[in-house]
């Protein structure tokens, strides 16, 4: 019989997991407790696999992170009713022992359990398609399209004429003299376009960019400036999008 713990917020939702893992037998729940409070719950129940239940994938990888940090031994089962492709590869690069989607984890929790126990790793089927299918990439088919267009849906006006300008390959003080805001404004909106996006560094939002076909509207030499004054070489050579989301 494999020891579980359950992190979720709520009675109710711990409620349902627990019965989940226990139908078959073959589980047995040795703790619950809140979002927050994984570490603790490691130390006192000493669970095989932990089950941690997070609105969101950022949620879930800061949870993650701690208990990574804190070196747990325990194997970590996340779930998340939202994941994005970035998002997901994020999770996915700090090696939990798996991942499933909350609507449907009740269904897989019997088996996924069993599997994160023995090493792992377990990827709900339902994602298996965000992780292989269609990240954006500068091939553009429709799929690849389509959910870059839905990763953008979420940006604000700004973020979304911050964004193309980064597609366009445009430094922040660039962003800044297009967009007559300061160079840290652009710096944050972009810091949040990352954050939104569940993405890291210039060049992927960039990628996003073109994908969702927002850059080439303004022209080949919009926002850049005089070329003496403000391209790339104007800073130190380095080509903007190699440069983290900053």
């Amino acid at each position: 019989m494999i020891s579980v713990g359950v992190i979720a917020r709520g009675g109710p939702e711990r409620a349902e997991l627990r019965a989940a893992l226990e139908a078959e037998g073959r589980h047995l729940v040795a703790g619950e407790g809140e979002p927050g409070g994984e570490l603790a719950l490691v130390r006192r129940a000493g669970p095989r696999v932990l089950v941690v239940g997070q609105d969101d994938e950022d949620s879930a990888l800061t949870a993650l992170h701690r208990l990574t940090a804190a070196s747990a031994p325990v194997a970590v089962l996340l779930l998340a009713h939202r994941f994005t492709c970035g998002g997901l590869r994020r999770i996915l690069s700090c090696r939990p022992a798996g991942v499933l989607h909350r609507a449907t984890a009740a269904a897989h929790l019997p088996w996924a359990v069993g599997a994160a126990a023995a090493g792992g790793p377990v990827l709900g089927p339902e994602l298996v398609g965000v992780v292989t299918g269609a990240c954006p990439c500068p091939g553009c088919a429709p799929s690849a399209r389509d959910e870059a267009r839905t990763l953008i849906a979420t940006l604000s006006t700004r973020e979304l004429e911050v964004l193309e300008l980064v597609g366009e390959g445009l430094s922040n003080p660039q962003i800044a003299a297009a967009l007559t805001i300061s160079s840290d404004t652009a710096k944050d909106h972009l810091g949040s376009i990352c954050g939104k996006l569940g993405i890291r560094g210039r060049l992927q939002a960039a990628r996003v960019a073109w994908q969702a076909g927002l850059t080439g509207r303004r022209g080949p030499s919009a926002g850049r400036g005089p070329s003496t004054g403000r391209g790339p070489a104007a800073h130190g050579g380095r080509t903007p999008a190699a440069a983290g989301c900053r």
